[in-house]
């Protein structure tokens, strides 16, 4: 039988934008977050700066991950929260200075470095 590596993160930090978005003034935030590509930033955001967590699981079951709340512990969650909020702001400044024309210096930037 064959097995798939499974992101266990993934649908927690989506859970958790659900639930902080659902905090935020409809204008601007939920509006910029309602767009794929921001959304993916901010889940992009969030997942680089928590650990990993991953699982092989059998291909038939791999649809059935009902249960990976429970992965996390109650102050890992917090902490996921915490991350939702900083990106949230983080991504929102960068957003705001897009549309205002200011350069921003962004991860996203290749780095000079490599020349």
């Amino acid at each position: 039988m064959s097995q798939t590596i499974v992101n266990l993160a993934l649908p927690v930090v989506d859970e958790k934008i659900e639930e902080v978005l659902g905090q935020y003034p409809m204008q601007p935030h939920q509006a910029i977050f309602g767009s794929n590509d921001w959304r993916q930033k901010l889940v992009a955001y969030v997942l680089s700066r928590m650990p990993s967590l991953y699982a092989a699981m059998d291909e038939k079951q791999g649809c059935s991950l009902q249960a990976t709340t429970h992965c996390y512990s109650l102050e890992q969650h917090h902490h996921i929260g915490q991350l939702v909020h900083q990106g949230i702001q983080h991504l929102l400044h960068q957003h705001q200075c897009q549309h205002q024309g200011i350069p921003t210096l962004s991860s996203e930037t290749p780095s000079s470095w490599f020349g």
